[in-house]
């Protein structure tokens, strides 16, 4: 559902999302606590943290590495 609502809002994937939420916990609550807004700062902050464990919930896990690139990896010379 959080999916769907992002690719609504232009977000080609879940990375994209990931990409802003952490964006935004970078720069809004510092601005917020910096200008005096503390409570809304660490508001903010919490409801970003939360966001961003929602949408990584709901982020499909990585592909599993094939068995050929961990055979390639194996037969790397020894310096």
């Amino acid at each position: 559902m959080i999916l769907r609502l992002l690719k609504r809002l232009g977000y080609e994937n879940a990375d994209d999302a990931i990409e802003f939420v952490m964006a935004g916990i970078g720069i809004l609550p510092p601005l917020l606590m910096l200008t005096g807004f503390v409570f809304a700062g660490a508001s903010a902050l919490m409801f970003l943290i939360l966001l961003l464990a929602a949408v990584g919930m709901h982020t499909p896990p990585p592909p599993a590495p094939s068995e050929e690139a961990l055979d390639k990896k194996d037969k790397k010379p020894l310096l």
